[in-house]
């Protein structure tokens, strides 16, 4: 009698503990949320298989967000295929992103990303940089944006970026013996994590952002987004975003005292690293010359998944990445969520999802549109609120909206990549911490000993900031070069 008190006890306190827990109580409601779509079927107009399918991505959804006992993005992906081949959907549909040249520019770059920090490449940039300023707090702003750009255009990968850079940060906080989460720390550390984030954005391939929007575009529209499209229309904008960010924080977030520093810090730490490899040279030409053939693709024709693939393969050739790591060189969890996640707009243009919130977005959407400069301005304010709820960098609200791409160009004649400006702003938005996983993977890596939440509100505030005058700034440019009537 006793013993059966005792299990009866311990089970109800095992059902207590997994309710009060938060992330447990997260998915509980998106279930229930799900089911309720699913059963009841409450949107006019919408198919029997449309409901099934927002109750399927409503669950993933809450998989990727709240990420019950640490299970991996591919849980969520599981379901979502899962859930579209069992209420009849084709497979071509629910894997279609796996198709995409998005993908095929995803893989070789996550492996570009490996070797910049196996072989110590990105490490060694990185210094070479720091070591060329007199250390002071404008001076590595400064440096951190330069690096920035070294690295978005070898790898896209933001990780790798993040896994080079952060590190380097915190031995800077170190050596400047700041206090740890201090205004001072902050402002090395937010500098840094946005560096990896944001100047890549500018280019096709500097940032997964690049392939990854590609993949949402209508198919009607994939041909308008090249290497040189993209950086015509989006280099300028987002160097503005870059720049105007950093100066931003300066004003905002900078000392009074001095980074006390001593000068020949970085030279020595330079020097630590030892001469440059063989297996840094070889890597470093093999990289190079991508990038050349990214930008160069309207003289030879070689698109950029067949440029990235070519790369991969001299990396293998070369022996720069062995056998043994081409199952842990690449973050698999990352490419099959990236996979998936293009495929949303194909999953809801066959459920009908598309067609049927198409009536319900065009009008209040296009009503902004023959103003192209309210129009931006309103999409991405729209697109930054959404990202409060939309959390795993908004791809499912982008999956959603992005078919009003098509009546925006057609009848507005704004091109698909002065929009995608709000698309990717959303993508970069953080506010809070939640809101940005790329900055809770860069405070994993400091041990949470960067910034405090007040300094994400104030840096991501001169982000939000920095977004509004590039649209600002650019609007002029854009109608020059014939992209906005």
């Amino acid at each position: 009698m006793e013993q059966h008190a005792i299990e009866r006890l311990e089970v109800s306190t095992e059902k207590v503990s997994i309710l009060s827990n938060p992330k447990n109580i997260g998915v509980l409601i998106v279930c229930l949320t799900a089911l309720f779509i699913g059963i009841i079927k409450p949107f006019n107009g919408l198919p029997p298989v449309g409901h099934h399918m927002v109750g399927v991505v409503i669950v993933t959804l809450g998989l990727w967000i709240f990420k019950p006992n640490n299970v991996p993005f591919m849980a969520g992906c599981a379901l979502l295929v899962a859930g579209g081949l069992v209420f009849g959907l084709n497979l071509n549909t629910v894997a279609a992103g796996f198709i995409s040249s998005s993908v095929w520019i995803l893989i070789p770059a996550l492996y570009f990303g490996f070797v910049l920090q196996k072989t110590g490449l990105g490490k060694r940039i990185a210094y070479m940089v720091l070591k060329l300023f007199e250390p002071g707090w404008v001076n590595m702003a400064i440096s951190w944006f330069i690096i920035g750009i070294a690295l978005s255009a070898l790898t896209p990968s933001i990780t790798v970026r993040l896994a080079i850079v952060m590190p380097i940060a915190m031995g800077v906080i170190d050596a400047c013996k700041l206090k740890y989460n201090s205004k001072g720390s902050a402002f090395i550390a937010l500098i840094a994590f946005a560096m990896c984030l944001l100047p890549g954005t500018g280019w096709l391939t500097g940032s997964l952002s690049g392939p990854i929007m590609v993949g949402f575009l209508p198919a009607e529209l994939k041909h308008l987004a090249t290497f040189d499209s993209w950086f015509k229309i989006l280099a300028l904008p987002w160097f503005i975003v870059t720049v105007v960010y950093v100066a931003l924080v300066v004003v905002l977030m900078k000392p009074k005292e001095a980074i006390g520093i001593p000068r020949d810090t970085f030279k020595e730490e330079y020097r630590a690293l030892g001469p440059v490899s063989r297996q840094e040279i070889i890597t470093g030409i093999i990289l190079i010359a991508c990038l050349v053939l990214f930008s160069t693709e309207k003289i030879h024709g070689i698109p950029a998944p067949g440029a990235a693939l070519l790369a991969l393969t001299l990396l293998l050739l070369f022996g720069i990445i062995k056998p043994a790591e081409i199952g842990t060189g690449a973050n698999w969890d990352v490419i099959v969520f990236f996979g998936v996640t293009i495929s949303l707009s194909s999953i809801f243009l066959e459920a009908d999802v598309s067609q049927w919130i198409a009536p319900l977005l065009e009008p209040t959407i296009l009503s902004y549109a023959s103003n192209p400069l309210v129009f931006l301005l309103v999409f991405t304010a729209g697109i930054m609120l959404i990202r409060f709820i939309d959390v795993p960098w908004g791809f499912s609200t982008i999956a959603l909206t992005a078919i009003v791409l098509i009546p925006v160009f057609n009848q507005f004649e704004i091109h698909p990549l002065v929009v995608t400006f709000a698309y990717l702003a959303g993508i970069n938005f953080f506010l809070l911490n939640y809101q940005q996983p790329w900055l809770l993977m860069a405070e994993g890596i400091m041990q949470n000993k960067g910034w405090a939440a007040n300094h994400v509100f104030t840096a991501g505030a001169c982000y939000i900031i920095a977004a509004f005058v590039a649209i600002l700034v650019c609007v002029p440019y854009w109608r020059m070069i014939g992209v906005i009537h």
